[in-house]
């Protein structure tokens, strides 16, 4: 199954990189990260041309790696800046891939096709997680299944009835809304439920528990995985900006063909100065996604194996609509790729 080359995949936190030697596989492709003296994100393929070795293995010397193994350094750059054998002459070959990266959002970027194409401007706008009218809690997930796997899942939040106990409504699953004036490169999936009493996860964020309201949960999906739900819940037919809004970011990368980096971020603008309501729903977003969401996708993975989704022909509902148009929206740039 090959990957969209030619976009941004989220690659870490900001906070995830440091003086220290960070391993990552991203879509099939071994890289290592660190910062630079100056504080810059550095990417390099993680295997040393020599023996190779993962450079990872190895020790920061200034802004250089040296491979832990024979003790070759490679700049930022990825030229072999030093060869400590023999006359010191260093080979032709002798150099490995630097990555174009950009970090924005609080989150490391990683562009894996050709750097003279990579936009920043293109990043799909999370500037919630660094907007100073939110407070964030974040965290990561290793995911056993197919990055769009769980983009299908987000995008279908009908699932919460039955999957998340916290989530259920006692009238039901949500009334889906169908897109009206799609983009080329963005999906929206909208799940609403109007008039209703609120579920034990607007409960425990404070909206009152006998005063009946709208809640919301719009998903909007950019490729090639990166979603953002605007959730909420406000009084009937009351503006937003009244209620409690809690946009929570999803940024999904694939690791592999069968596994994925599940970046994700819960912000609100409300009780901000609350630690212990920080703490809490950092605690309710491990047992959503590790607990709930995660051994489903994983078993889903388990039964399809190997094989591409579509091709298996699945029995289709209304609300997978929008998982659908994603997928040809991939499906799409990987054949004008390949072209």
């Amino acid at each position: 199954m090959p990957f969209i080359q030619n976009t941004w995949y989220a690659a870490a936190w900001s906070t995830e990189i440091t003086r220290s030697l960070l391993a990552r596989t991203i879509a099939n492709e071994n890289i290592v990260f660190y910062r630079t003296e100056a504080g810059s994100v550095v990417g390099l393929t993680d295997r040393c041309p020599h023996r190779f070795v993962p450079l990872h293995l190895g020790r920061l010397k200034g802004d250089s790696v040296e491979c832990g193994y024979h003790g070759l350094c490679f700049d930022q750059t990825g030229a072999c800046t030093l060869n400590p054998h023999g006359d010191g002459q260093i080979p032709r070959a002798a150099k490995v891939k630097s990555y174009k990266i950009a970090e924005k959002h609080g989150v490391v970027w990683l562009w894996l096709g050709e750097a003279s194409k990579a936009d920043e401007s293109s990043i799909a706008d999370f500037s919630v997680l660094t907007n100073p009218k939110f407070r964030t809690v974040c965290s990561y997930l290793h995911v056993q299944a197919n990055y769009q796997l769980i983009s299908d899942n987000l995008l279908d939040l009908s699932h919460g009835q039955y999957v998340h106990p916290m989530f259920k409504n006692a009238e039901g699953p949500p009334r889906f809304e169908a897109e009206k004036d799609p983009h080329s490169n963005e999906v929206w999936a909208k799940f609403s439920r109007p008039n209703q009493l609120p579920n034990k996860y607007f409960q425990m964020l404070g909206y009152p528990k006998d005063q009946r309201g709208d809640h919301r949960n719009f998903m909007r999906w950019n490729p090639p995985s990166l979603l953002l739900l605007d959730v909420g819940m406000t009084g009937v037919n009351r503006p937003v900006e009244e209620g409690l809004s809690i946009p929570t970011s999803h940024l999904l990368t694939p690791e592999t063909e069968t596994t994925s980096h599940y970046f994700w971020a819960m912000s609100r603008d409300f009780r901000q100065d609350e630690d212990d309501l920080s703490q809490e729903l950092l605690r309710v977003g491990v047992a959503v996604f590790d607990d709930e969401d995660k051994p489903v996708i994983e078993a889903q993975q388990r039964a399809v194996n190997t094989s591409e989704l579509m091709s298996l022909k699945p029995v289709l509902l209304h609300t997978d609509g929008p998982a659908v148009r994603a997928r040809r929206i991939v499906e799409a740039q990987l054949q004008a790729e390949q072209r």
